[in-house]
């Protein structure tokens, strides 16, 4: 594979995202037309192969199979940059360089990989992942799709929902329930060749944003495949998804930066040109606040993603963190968008614009990959849980505001612990039933670790100044989180009285 991710002598990550990104950069510029992907609802095979001469397909794909092999964190800033441009095109690379492949490159037998990785790595095969159910989403336990073991092969029945680049991949990595493989609620994750007999393709969903990913439905009838094309360990599907999973949830954390940056670099360019009022509008004090929020959000984000790839790279979980930075980056992007059609005014809710798109293509990040709703009880639950880590706001602090902000976080890290205990102490295994108060604790944690991250970055970064004075947003926000926790049983009683009323009509 040509590509600029490939040389005779490997060279430090740093400096081949040097030389890629100004090249993927120039393409998107000459070749990717948002506006048309969102109008004709597909990707042109010319994009797709213009990023396979790029070797995008490939980055994190081992070097032994035709790819670049580079970490998380390196993937995550080209993804980012993908969509700055267009946010279709940065989840279709995203899901194949994650959830689309991860799980063969890592657990794939020799001969698999040896098979397919080549083709990935290229282009010229397109992966997908299959877990999501009309039954089955957030919850993954509910899976109904089943391979049964019959003369030595698998045989798969059932149907997934919402699946991405499902319309032109080649591969599809399947969540299944094996019932003869590990035991009646075992698992397991299957490696599924789209010309599969028996494996059919639906129509296209319609949908609010990304309509240039596809998103299809993936019937089994009776698809039958070697018993070799089972990932890893038979029956341990549920925990070798959640580990894919971290890295797809990062990776489109990823992309929620490089949408939020798209809306920002978009408002900065109308607000120093617009003219209200006898005067610039980027002058106005609210003009100036919103644009400073969300330059702020936006830097927290990216701090939070770099966070993310570090911890992976040296080795440590980040099933929690890749949902911390899910919420946070989802949530954060919206917001960014939005203030950015706000800020527009009139002309920020015509489709011309961009802005509209960049908005309806951020929706979406809240809902896949894991509801936020759910991964705020789950990361509420790891803090009241034996994590101690998730908890804590320690920073490498650089002196000035770095010295102000890791004081200011670590009094707010002492808070969160002993508000923590106070409710594991109240609660004890009862506070899963108390969802409020969870997900009050965890917007607090994710504020806690956004804050955190912000805070580690170089004192020498273009951008340090803005992530300390985040920091201090973040740190406040936190603090407000965790004044509302005494009201959470409350909330919650009001909104179970509202809503049986409701219901009853």
């Amino acid at each position: 594979m040509a590509s600029a991710l490939q040389g005779e002598t490997r060279t430090d990550e740093a400096e081949i995202l040097e030389a890629l990104l100004p090249e993927v950069t120039r393409f998107l510029s000459a070749c990717v037309d948002g506006y048309a992907i969102d109008r004709d609802g597909r990707i042109p095979e010319t994009v797709r192969a213009g990023l396979g001469r790029l070797g995008l397909f490939g980055m994190t794909i081992p070097e032994a199979y035709g790819g670049a092999g580079l970490s998380l964190g390196s993937a995550c800033r080209i993804v980012a940059e993908l969509a700055r441009v267009d946010r279709s095109v940065a989840i279709m690379v995203g899901l194949h360089a994650g959830l689309g492949t991860r799980g063969l490159v890592e657990l794939g037998s020799p001969a698999l990989r040896a098979r397919w990785l080549p083709r990935l790595a290229s282009g010229d095969c397109i992966a997908s992942f299959a877990a999501t159910e009309a039954g089955a989403g957030s919850a993954l336990t509910a899976i109904g799709t089943t391979g049964r073991v019959a003369g030595g092969t698998l045989h798969l029945d059932g149907e997934k929902s919402y699946v991405t680049n499902g319309g032109f991949a080649g591969l599809f990595t399947a969540l299944v329930r094996t019932p003869g493989l590990g035991g009646e609620r075992a698992h397991s994750l299957v490696c599924v060749p789209a010309g599969a007999r028996g494996l059919t393709i639906g129509p296209e969903e319609k949908k609010l944003g990304i309509r240039g990913s596809s998103t299809v439905t993936v019937s089994f009838d009776d698809v039958e495949v070697p018993l070799d094309h089972v990932l890893g360990t038979p029956g341990d599907g549920m925990r070798q998804a959640s580990a894919l999973l971290a890295w797809g949830r990062t990776l489109m954390s990823a992309g929620c930066v490089g949408a939020a940056r798209g809306a920002l670099d978009a408002t900065l360019g109308y607000v120093r040109e617009r003219r209200q009022f006898g005067g610039l509008i980027g002058d106005f004090a609210a003009t100036r606040a919103h644009v400073a929020w969300m330059a702020a959000r936006l830097v927290a984000m990216d701090s939070l993603v770099r966070s993310v790839g570090d911890a992976e790279h040296a080795g440590e979980s980040i099933e929690v963190e890749s949902a911390v930075a899910k919420v946070f980056c989802s949530e954060g992007a919206f917001e960014v968008c939005d203030r950015a059609v706000q800020l527009h005014g009139a002309l920020g809710f015509l489709e011309e614009t961009g802005v509209p798109r960049i908005l309806r293509d951020t929706r979406i990040t809240r809902i896949f990959e894991g509801a936020n709703d759910v991964l705020l009880l789950r990361i509420g639950a790891a803090a009241l849980g034996e994590s101690p880590a998730i908890l804590t706001g320690a920073t490498t602090g650089h002196g000035g505001p770095w010295v102000r902000g890791a004081e200011r976080l670590e009094a707010f890290a002492c808070s969160l612990r002993h508000e923590v205990d106070a409710v594991r102490q109240s609660f004890g295994v009862r506070a899963v039933r108390h969802q409020l108060t969870l997900q009050r604790v965890a917007r607090a944690v994710i504020c806690a670790r956004a804050a955190s991250a912000c805070l580690l970055r170089s004192p020498g970064d273009p951008d340090a100044d803005l992530a300390a004075h985040a920091a201090q947003l973040l740190v406040g926000e936190g603090n407000a989180w965790l004044s509302g926790l005494s009201r959470a049983d409350d909330d919650e009683a009001a909104a179970r009285v509202v809503t049986d009323r409701l219901y009853a009509r």
